[in-house]
């Protein structure tokens, strides 16, 4: 009788139930103390590994992992694993990206993912062992995900809706317990900072402002250190500076209260390679090491001990000026007393201040340099050169048998070399010849890089014109030797004009010494180059060669000897054609082809280049006119002196051609230089608003090597900046190598200015530049310049290779 009412499909029914009841029952149970446990739990590691670990082995769930959404939304971390993925040895998808596997399309999609047979789901991506289910809950908050749960099984179909639901409940619970932890977090961190802030504000004030009253580096330091001492444990506590150029480690600054080290001299670079500040050095990043890490972290990276061992040691590193950088250190020798992160902040700090400090007295010495040397060569320059001179006069008259003499030299068809190999090889070159005049001097001899190609050597406590011609021939037979530049065998020559100095000469003083010279170099090269001639009062008659270019250049106008030549303007994203600019030439009919490095600094001086200007813009926009029947439109970019642009009819006269031309004014961008700005700066002003009006593009040329950049920026309105090509020709293939350029092209692009670099002349220039954010470029790895009919065949090609 029992039995049979036991086999009855109604008991059956009943016991089915009863047992769903019992397993839903111990389910809610679970998910209840989950929920009280992970009320107690204030680590979000701690919280993802109990959950995982509850769900593999409280609920059933044989695999489960965490995944946890990174800052960036882009990539998810495996913070908790348990079952098959829990691995000690970091296998399996430590990170998964958006767009992989069935976590990442959970992630993307927000929703929950099952995936009964994963061999029929194109977004499964086989883990640690294969497995033929898969169930993934996203876990949301406020419709944000932070996190997934994932759960997979060998066996197809194992997931059900239930174990859906379940996960999804506690996918809730998990959702609200990092949403606190985030909030309590923030709030702590708030609260930290601030008493952090408060803490730090007034020594870092004192260190701020003794690093700019302190003229004594030595006295900085040990008030840097003062101020340390009372916020951390610093008792040892030393300065490290590397010198890149010098390839030299000092310390100017080093207590230590155990070692027995007293570093007061310069080391070689080699000591980088095995100690622990070179370590620093040489990855530019804070460390921060207990003693049982010290040991197998010398062994790793093969360092050796310099001192005795500390219990704890923190270096921060830090950079002063292109050249410089150094490293600041604490170091505990107890075993109770280490550093932490607040040390570790606190320390970075002071060592921006050392920067600071460091920074200000470089620059002062930098700049003292620089405004006396040459930027190229690093040679002295004019400036250097004539107070070398003057000094050599006084000394003259103290000590009448030391005579003195000044050589002027300039090479021979070195334009040749810039037209020919690119100003990159031209620049080599000049640095290659400066070399070898300074192996044919005396070491108390001075050779100076005026500008361009012209050098200057003066040559002090000579005995009379026989040795000074000597040291010419010397120089005369040295440059008969090829110039080796790269892979280039150059030929040099350079025509030499000497002015020898005796005491008793009427009238001389050191700038005529300087011009006599000058005279006597140009006598050189109209007696057939690559010879030396001293001055003779003869030569006096032969030479006002500024007054003779003046007088030519008023019949170059009314001949019409200048012609243009076109070099285009690339964008650099693309290589679409922007336009052209129009470069003047001076075909001289006895000199020949004339730079206008030659003539437009005379053009400037006598006011003829305002003619010069009116001469180009006329001829431009004649071309421009041709070029916009013919369909091309691109604009003429044109170089105009502020002379020219201070002119009170300038713009009106500009809008009589645009009128007999018929063509728009978009046509045309005017180029002008800092300098050509101050001229007249509320005409310039004035101009610029009319010209910017009628829709001319204005560009300021040459930006970097003029005056006061940032204040002219800000005082007109432009559009575009080109980058001067001496900030182009030594580039690398590193584009944070080069902080000046990306400097300009980030201030340009504050000001919403387009950016133009000149002087390109390798595809690796323009790579660079263009992952620095410039946006168009000109130069001879473009086109070298063109004529007119030249630009249009290069044109056609270049729009033919675009295709």
């Amino acid at each position: 009788m029992t039995k049979r009412y036991q086999d009855t499909p109604e008991v059956t029914q009943l016991n089915h139930q009863l047992a769903q009841l019992t397993e839903q029952n111990h389910e809610l149970k679970i998910i209840n103390q989950l929920a009280i446990e992970l009320h107690q739990l204030n680590d979000v590691q701690a919280v993802t590994d109990y959950v995982a670990s509850t769900l593999a082995f409280e609920l059933g769930f044989e695999d489960c992992a965490i995944y946890l959404i990174d800052a960036s939304q882009q990539q998810l971390v495996r913070y908790a694993a348990a079952g098959s993925r829990n691995l000690t040895d970091d296998g399996g998808y430590r990170k998964l990206s958006m767009q992989q596997g069935i976590v990442g399309y959970c992630a993307r999609q927000r929703r929950t993912i099952l995936a009964h047979d994963t061999r029929q789901n194109e977004h499964y991506l086989l883990d640690v062992t294969p497995s033929l289910s898969e169930l993934a809950v996203p876990v949301v908050d406020e419709g944000l995900v932070l996190a997934v749960i994932d759960s997979e099984h060998q066996q197809a179909n194992y997931f059900t809706v239930r174990h859906q639901r379940l996960l999804e409940s506690i996918a809730s619970i998990l959702a609200s317990k990092l949403r606190s932890l985030h909030t309590m977090a923030q709030l702590e961190e708030s609260v930290d900072k601030l008493e952090y802030a408060e803490k730090l504000q007034k020594s870092l004030y004192e260190i701020a402002a003794f690093s700019y009253l302190a003229e004594d580096l030595s006295e900085f330091y040990s008030h840097v250190h003062q101020v340390v001492s009372a916020l951390m444990y610093a008792p040892n506590f030393f300065i490290a500076l590397y010198d890149d150029e010098k390839d030299q480690l000092h310390f100017p600054y080093f207590v230590d209260t155990r070692g027995d080290e007293t570093p007061n001299k310069v080391y070689p670079k080699e000591i980088l390679k095995s100690s622990l500040t070179g370590y620093v050095f040489r990855t530019d990043r804070p460390l921060r090491i207990n003693r049982d890490e010290l040991i197998t972290f010398y062994q790793q990276h093969q360092l050796k001990v310099y001192g005795k061992m500390p219990a704890c040691w923190l270096g921060v590193p830090f950079h002063s000026g292109d050249s410089v950088h150094g490293v600041v250190v604490v170091q505990s020798y107890i075993e109770q007393i280490h550093y932490d992160h607040g040390d570790q902040e606190l320390l970075t700090f002071v060592a921006q201040h050392i920067s600071n400090a460091l920074e200000r007295v470089f620059s002062e010495r930098k700049l003292q340099h620089q405004a006396l040397h040459d930027s190229l060569t690093a040679l002295p320059n004019r400036a250097l050169f004539l107070d070398r001179v003057n000094h050599a006069f006084l000394r003259m008259q103290r000590f009448p048998e030391q005579k003195l003499a000044v050589m002027y030299l300039d090479l021979d068809k070195f334009k040749a070399v810039n037209d020919t190999y690119g100003h990159t090889i031209g620049d080599a070159f000049l640095i290659a010849v400066g070399k070898q005049l300074k192996s044919c001097m005396r070491q108390s001899d001075t050779l100076a890089r005026l500008g361009g190609d012209e050098f200057a050597i003066l040559l002090e406590d000579v005995e009379g014109l026989t040795t000074i011609e000597e040291v010419a021939r010397r120089i005369l037979a040295a440059l008969q030797c090829p110039v080796q530049v790269g892979t280039l065998s150059l030929l040099a020559s350079t025509s030499i004009g000497i002015s020898f100095c005796e005491l008793d000469a009427p009238g001389l003083v050191p700038d005529e010494l300087i011009r006599r010279a000058d005279i006597a170099m140009y006598q050189a090269k109209k007696d057939g180059r690559g010879v030396y001639r001293v001055y003779d009062e003869s030569m006096q008659a032969e030479t006002a060669s500024g007054w003779s270019i003046e007088q030519e250049l008023t019949i170059a106008l009314l001949d019409d000897q200048f012609h243009l030549m076109y070099q285009p303007i690339v964008a650099l994203q693309g290589m679409a054609i922007q336009g052209f600019e129009a470069l003047i030439r001076w075909q001289h009919p006895e000199r020949g082809l004339i730079a206008p490095d030659h003539f437009i600094p005379i053009a400037e001086q006598s006011r003829l280049i305002i003619r010069i200007d009116h001469y180009v813009l006329r001829k431009a926009l004649r071309q421009a006119a041709f070029w916009f029947a013919a369909g091309q439109r691109f604009y003429l970019s044109v170089n105009v002196c502020g002379a020219t642009l201070s002119e009170p009819g300038f713009v009106t006269w500009l809008d009589e051609l645009f009128q007999q031309y018929g063509i728009p004014c978009s046509c045309l961008a005017l180029e002008l230089t800092e300098r050509s700005l101050i001229e007249n700066i509320s005409q310039a002003k004035d101009s610029l608003r009319q010209l910017r009006q009628r829709g001319i593009r204005i560009l300021l040329d040459d930006f970097g090597t003029g005056y006061s950049s940032l204040s002219y920026l800000s005082e007109f309105r432009l559009d575009v900046l080109k980058i001067d090509r001496s900030f182009i020709s030594n580039m690398t293939d590193d584009a944070t190598d080069h902080p000046i350029v990306n400097t300009i092209i980030a201030l340009a692009k504050g000001l919403q200015l387009s950016v133009v670099a000149e002087g390109i002349e390798t595809k690796a220039q323009q790579q660079v530049l263009q992952r620095l954010g410039c946006d168009y470029g000109q130069g001879y790895w473009f086109a070298r310049p063109l004529s007119a009919e030249q630009a249009m065949d290069w044109l056609k090609a270049a729009r033919a290779d675009l295709q």
